[in-house]
């Protein structure tokens, strides 16, 4: 085309456009990228330039003939805009109780949030989930009103009371197998897995790998994914027995196992596809495709992958019609509810027409980074978490483990660290055998009511304790103990003192009163797996007291006082050091890093103590942790008790953690992976981590009482 053809068209076109101009039917300018020119175009005039620009956007844009069709067509598109997903007015008090599986966690906490606008971390607060099957034995028991959960596993489906429930399909999920991504087998055949599984194939050349041993992790029985994996994969053949280190107790502990295991790509697990996604997505891992078919959302919904099954929400068939269980238990199945379902990246039953407002979108992660070995946990007592007996054990990554009601804390305390596997724990009275005393002598236990009743001024302490193996669940050390005291040794290993009050009163051959001087007790020593270490002798608390203090000092190091400056100074590791000064009638104390004043204040202390043993469960080895204060009277004579905050520091002598001055919290338990912050005024217990993010938190029951076993 010519330059002069090229102008020629312009200014037709130019004169065209005038034309409808005043005709009256111009358009709305519509918003275009302006035209592409080129090098010899730029030299035509500035007016045909100009001219061009307008009928270039005139022309590339599709517009309505009229106003009236520009409405219409404003109109319907505001109509295709999807509703907002309308949930059902709850209070936070009227919510019901709600538990279900470890997936189901983020919908569950959704909802809440919907139904009570609430925010996330009061959301989190009030759902305690106790993983599928438990928390379909609860809904039977009555302690859950209503179940978010997978399919329940063999023994909640053999309690006869299975059928009292109701069941809703709400959404699909899949059955996952979970690879590293230095595997190069990219799928498995359902007849290889099974294979897998029964140890007919035990190395992954057999399936086109690398020459190396497939390492199978599995889940424990009843899981919501080894349910799954039994049901919809073996089918009924019975699976090899995994070594118990192949077997974790926590979903996102197998994929943590699987990422890291040898840091090789011989590992094979397995999980829940929305977990597996959205909750715990390793970037070393990869899903192992199905028969040559990859699980996503639109090829479990499809069907097209075949290991899909529904999880549900699930009632009591009892639960009255007008209960706000029941209505939410009703309203995920409608469009609101399946919209919920699919807004939150689960797999619906049906497709949902809503949304979520835009404040609300958002993926939410259950796990903090950098938590990844478990083998420090945390045992609570179950009283002080939600007010029922036993004890609540939790990961190193925060994460609820699981539930033990058959044995507990004793109420002196309400946390235990388990840095080996075993923890100081108690039986529940009721466990305990009969006596002549109580209801008889046959041997049979105690009722609950009758233990209460006989022992209640004893309930709360006095009780026998022993050492609980938490990986094993059962007894390592009987509970037959007056007291248990935790070290932590070099290494951040424990050693657990353990043994009974001695008595100074005694009774002759003739039955006479004698009293005993100096009566012998023995003091035991075990390890962190309840293995006897040595045993020692003491006569008196002078000496239990001597035994004790001596052990911290020789852990802890120096502690120097100096008398022409009044000065004692703990020396906390690398250098820092917290000097107590006392000079002109005057209390300071400060901490000082590295040569520096990090704080000060008019008084302070250190945890754990020199010459205190009961503290020193509370931190890891060579770890302390610094109060600072400031006390006196005020300008009107009145005493005044401020802190001025706590101070974290590590066995190198670094600042690990500052808890900001506040006089109702306390650092209660430092871990090298969590903290244990209390709140005094609201009950409130926040697992964090040292980047300062809430883990999980829950508050004590108001009627839980603290029970002083000294007294």
């Amino acid at each position: 085309m010519t330059r002069h053809f090229r102008l020629l068209l312009i200014f037709a076109l130019a004169a065209a456009l005038l034309f409808t101009a005043c005709t009256g039917n111009q358009p709305e300018p519509a918003a275009t990228s302006p035209a592409e020119t080129t090098a010899e175009d730029q030299e035509e005039s500035s007016a045909a330039e100009s001219t061009a620009a307008v009928i270039a956007e005139t022309t590339e844009t599709s517009v309505p003939e009229s106003t009236e069709e520009a409405s219409a067509e404003s109109t319907a598109a505001a109509e295709t805009e999807p509703a907002l997903i309308e949930a059902p007015s709850v209070s936070a008090e009227e919510f019901p109780v709600t538990d279900g599986s470890t997936a189901t966690l983020p919908l569950s906490w959704m909802l809440y949030r919907l139904c009570t606008g609430e925010d996330q971390q009061a959301a989190e607060e009030a759902m305690h989930f106790t993983k599928t099957n438990n928390a379909y034995l609860r809904l039977m028991d009555g302690d859950a009103d209503l179940v978010i959960a997978y399919e329940p596993g063999p023994n909640a489906k053999a309690d006869p009371r299975y059928g009292d429930i109701v069941m809703e399909p709400i959404g699909l999920d899949a059955l996952i197998f979970i690879c590293n991504t230095a595997n190069s087998v990219e799928s498995l055949t359902s007849e290889e897995i099974r294979d897998i599984y029964t140890d007919r194939i035990t190395n992954w050349k057999e399936v086109g790998g690398a020459d190396s041993e497939i390492i199978a992790f599995q889940r424990e029985v009843n899981s919501g994914s080894q349910t799954l994996m039994e049901n919809l994969m073996m089918k009924g053949t019975p699976m090899a027995p995994a070594p118990v280190e192949f077997r974790p107790s926590e979903m996102g502990d197998l994929i943590e196992s699987v990422a890291r295991y040898a840091n090789t790509g011989n590992a094979l697990g397995y999980s829940v596809y929305f977990y597996a996604k959205n909750m715990y997505a390793k970037p070393n891992l990869r899903f192992m495709a199905v028969d040559g078919i990859m699980p996503s959302n639109d090829t479990i919904r499809s069907g097209e992958y075949a290991y899909t099954n529904p999880f549900y929400a699930a009632i009591r068939k009892d639960e009255p019609k007008d209960s706000r269980a029941y209505e939410l238990f009703t309203w995920l199945t409608t469009d609101d509810g399946q919209s919920l379902v699919e807004a939150m990246d689960y797999v619906s039953m049906e497709k949902g027409s809503k949304k979520l407002p835009d404040e609300l979108i958002g993926k939410t992660s259950l796990l903090p980074s950098g938590l990844e070995d478990n083998t420090h946990r945390l045992a609570v007592n179950g009283r002080s978490y939600d007010g029922n007996a036993g004890v609540v054990l939790f990961g190193t990554d925060g994460q609820f483990l699981r539930r033990m009601d058959d044995i507990r804390i004793r109420d002196d305390d309400e946390y235990a660290l388990v840095r080996g596997s075993v923890f100081p724990a108690c039986l529940p009275l009721y466990a305990k055998p009969r006596s002549a005393e109580g209801e008889g002598t046959d041997g049979s236990p105690w009722s609950k009511e009758a233990m209460e009743e006989y022992f209640s001024e004893y309930y709360t302490q006095n009780i026998p304790i022993g050492l609980y193996d938490a990986d094993a669940e059962k007894w390592a050390v009987e509970p037959c103990y007056d007291y248990c005291y935790t070290e932590c040794t070099d290494g951040d290993q424990v050693i657990f003192y353990m043994g009974n009050w001695w008595s100074y009163d005694s009774y002759d051959e003739n039955g006479n009163y004698v009293y005993i001087e100096d009566p012998e007790a023995s003091v035991y020593l075990y390890d962190g797996n309840g293995n006897l270490l040595e045993t020692r002798v003491v006569r008196n608390w002078e000496e239990l007291d001597e035994m004790t203090s001596n052990t911290l000092l020789q852990h802890h190091g120096d502690v120097s006082y100096y008398e022409d400056t009044s000065e004692t100074v703990y020396n906390l590791g690398g250098s820092t050091r917290l000097i107590q000064c006392y000079a002109d009638g005057e209390e300071r104390t400060v901490l000082e890093i590295g040569g520096r004043v990090a704080a000060a204040g008019t008084g302070g202390y250190v945890v754990p103590y020199m010459s205190d043993f009961t503290f020193e469960d509370k931190v890891p080895a060579g770890w302390s942790i610094v109060h600072l204060y400031d006390m006196g009277n005020d300008e009107n004579g009145e005493y005044f008790y401020h802190e001025k905050g706590q101070y974290v520091i590590d066995a190198d002598g670094k600042l690990a953690y500052v808890l900001k001055a506040s006089d109702n919290e306390t650092i209660d338990i430092v871990d090298k992976y969590f903290l244990v912050i209390s709140n005094y005024e609201s009950g409130k217990h926040s697992l964090i981590d040292y980047a300062g993010n809430e883990i999980t938190s829950w508050i004590t029951p108001e009627d839980y009482e603290y029970a002083d076993w000294w007294s």
